[in-house]
Order: C-alpha cells, then sequence, then structure tokens
C-alpha cells in the first residue's frame, strides 16, 4: 500500500465517461463547416490536450489531404465545439462504475481535479453528478498556462492542497496524466477502463495500473 494525503484526478476517461459526448460535439462542428465526420474512436484519440488541440486534432485529420487549419478556421471550430457541447455535454455522458463510493472511501484525503477541460464545464459535470463536494480544487486548462504532461497543473494542485508531491498522486487515463505526474514528483495511477488501452497505458510505466476506479482502495491508504 502506498501512503498518500492528496489525490489528483483526471476528469474525461477517468471520473466521467464523457466520449460520446465529445465525439458527437466535434462532429457536429465538422458538419456544420463541411467537413465528414469521424470516428467516435478516433476522436477520443485526440481527448486529453484540452479542446484547442482536440479541435486543431479534428480538422486536420478531418481534411482530404490532412492539412492543419489556418488560425481563422481554428478559431471558428474553437467557437462551434464550445457551442455544441454546451448543449450534448450530458446525452450520455454519466460517471463510471464506483466513483461516488471510492471518492467518499478517501473522504479524509484532499483531492483535486486536474484537467485540460476549462474549470466552467469541470464544475458544471462535477455538480450535475452530485461529486463536486469531494474535492478541494479545480485546476483546469484555464487556470495556470502549461498543460499536462507539463507538470505546472500538477504543481499548481499540490501547492493549493497545501501539501507536497511525494504525498500525492496523479490518477488519470493517458500517458499526459502519468508525465504530468512523474514529472511533479509525485506517485502515479493508470486506469485502463478509460479513453486508451491497458496496452498503452502499461507503456507509461505507472506506479500502479487499475482496471476499475474502486482498485484504488487496494493500492493506497
Amino acid at each position: 500500500m502506498i501512503q498518500v494525503e492528496l489525490m489528483l484526478f483526471d476528469l474525461d476517461g477517468t471520473l466521467i465517461d464523457s466520449k460520446a459526448d465529445l465525439a458527437r460535439s466535434i462532429n457536429l462542428m465538422l458538419e456544420e463547416i463541411g467537413r465528414p465526420r469521424l470516428s467516435e474512436d478516433t476522436i477520443a484519440g485526440f481527448v486529453g490536450d484540452g479542446v484547442r488541440v482536440l479541435v486543431y486534432r479534428s480538422l486536420t485529420a478531418s481534411h482530404p489531404e490532412h492539412k492543419p487549419p489556418d488560425d481563422f478556421l481554428h478559431a471558428d471550430g474553437i467557437a462551434l465545439m464550445h457551442k455544441h457541447y454546451a448543449d450534448q455535454m450530458f446525452v450520455e455522458t454519466s460517471l463510471y462504475p464506483h466513483i461516488a463510493e471510492t471518492l467518499g472511501h478517501f473522504r479524509d484525503k484532499r483531492k483535486a481535479v486536474v484537467t485540460s477541460k476549462e474549470v466552467h464545464f469541470t464544475e458544471i459535470i462535477l455538480e450535475r453528478f452530485g461529486i463536486r463536494e469531494h474535492f478541494d480544487c479545480i485546476i483546469g486548462g484555464d487556470t495556470v498556462p502549461a498543460r499536462k504532461p507539463d507538470p505546472q497543473p500538477v504543481r499548481e494542485a499540490i501547492t493549493r492542497l497545501s501539501g507536497l508531491p511525494p504525498d500525492a498522486v496523479m490518477i488519470g487515463d493517458s500517458e499526459n496524466d502519468i508525465l504530468a505526474g512523474k514529472r511533479a514528483g509525485a506517485h502515479t495511477c493508470a486506469v485502463t477502463y478509460g479513453f486508451r488501452t491497458e496496452e498503452h497505458m502499461r507503456k507509461t510505466m505507472p506506479d500502479v495500473l487499475i482496471t476499475s476506479f474502486d482498485k484504488l482502495k487496494d493500492h493506497f491508504c
């Protein structure tokens, strides 16, 4: 068992299964600008670096010659994505199994969400699913200049939680989460039920690998 005082969680692919709603929002954006749809799995593979990068990758992938968008098209795509996601974010999105009860199990730990999603959307989602009370702070893609895999968001969360990196664990479903945690000096825990495969996450060499959220109880105290 690993003793920790701080628990930092990614959002999409870790706490919530938002793959379908993110994909639908991107495809509505693409449809509006006359681009072909992308598969849900393709779009899911683009998630993890914030909406700007998600839109950029989607516009590039949907171009017949895979050319990246210019600044004007990119800006339009971001605005359309925000518009559609605001309408689509709760069509199919749900908490993964065992989220609420496991967060409750760790009620004595200081906790944060560290996500590339904007704080505004993150707050709405956490409130909607009744788990906002479990978190002492939210570090979003618009909180600090850098985003995961840069360690700055993780370090910011640790600072706001009044802790130290060796006492923290970063939990997430992507290489960005694991790299950010390692670079910040925290423990790392990869989940295999999210947007990346177990094989993919094993390659990131996290301290702990879990197949379901409640398995956190088997590894951390």
